[in-house]
């Protein structure tokens, strides 16, 4: 199968502390693992996984609520995952037959999906974590996974789709067995997530560009977009299509401080994922992307494609 390393967050490095202050949702303080439980990790080679994925993506993977109703009418009918947490749940309900498995204890609970090749759509509250969730499972073997957008669940609700209460209990499916290695690599990953689910506003990006003139922009969009539309000042420009391709160009540091952005969020955050199971530990998704960046006054440099 698949792919590289383990992903920790130092919680006392400045930066980190910066980045991680205004995400879309609070998470719990991330701890550095003792020693010994990071000598137990092994590399683990993801290249293939990933590169699958990338070139197998359509619409970036994502899917609309009204998309979603249809495809559940259908036989069969796809398997509905929701990561978000128990007391979310417990509150605002869930999508009629999910799965509930949040997202820090889902490589745990990998026993509960599906089979490799059975479509799964994931979503959370605003179609952030299921993002992250989508990349770490293409990671591991399944080969259609879908985040649901617009909203993701807010968007099902106020679409008037069905709601059903309580938390939806499942039984083990037993129907996938991938690399234990690559599992317990994803699995450090999604259990060290950094607060906010590694989301970065564009005020708090604009104040690390001017304290830390070393911090990295990935700048993840289509070559014609960039044009269209300009840049970040000093970002390195790797298509999310390119991103394996182009590997080479990835910081040689894996300590680097990164900020990958694209339009809206969604493919720096899949970029995101792909570099925190390769080992890299200081990297954030700009929230509301490029576009998020323009509407709130900042500079924008024109670029020269060839």
């Amino acid at each position: 199968m698949k792919r590289t390393i383990y992903w920790l967050m130092s919680a006392t490095l400045t930066l980190s502390m910066l980045l991680s202050a205004c995400g879309p949702q609070a998470a719990p303080e991330v701890q550095e693992p003792p020693a010994a439980e990071q000598a137990e990790m092994a590399p683990v080679d993801f290249d293939a996984a990933f590169a699958t994925f990338l070139a197998d993506m359509q619409a970036y993977n994502t899917i609309t609520p009204p998309a979603l109703n249809e495809m559940l009418a259908e036989e069969p009918p796809p398997f509905i995952l929701d990561v978000r947490t128990v007391g979310e749940v417990e509150r605002k309900g869930h999508i009629p037959g999910a799965v509930l498995i949040p997202l820090n204890e889902l490589a745990k609970r990998l026993e509960y999906l599906p089979s490799f090749d059975t479509t799964i759509v994931s979503y959370c509250g605003s179609g952030w974590r299921c993002t992250i969730a989508l990349t770490a499972l293409e990671a591991l073997g399944w080969e259609d996974v879908r985040c649901l957008k617009d909203g993701s669940f807010s968007g099902w609700v106020e679409t008037g789709y069905p709601i059903a209460t309580g938390v939806p209990q499942a039984e083990p499916l037993n129907a996938a067995l991938p690399d234990p290695a690559a599992v317990a690599a994803i699995d450090a990953v999604l259990s060290n997530i950094p607060n906010g689910f590694g989301g970065i506003t564009v005020e708090a990006l604009n104040t690390a560009l001017a304290e830390y003139p070393d911090l990295i922009l990935i700048d993840v969009r289509r070559d014609e977009e960039v044009k269209s539309k300009g840049a970040i000042e000093g970002a390195l420009h790797i298509p999310l299509e390119s991103f394996m391709d182009r590997k080479a160009e990835w910081p040689a540091d894996k300590d680097a401080k990164i900020v990958v952005y694209c339009g809206s969020g969604h493919r720096s955050t899949i970029a995101m994922t792909m570099l925190w199971s390769y080992g890299y530990r200081v990297v954030r998704s700009l929230m509301g992307g490029f576009a998020a960046w323009v509407e709130a006054g900042y500079t924008v440099a024109e670029v020269a494609m060839p």
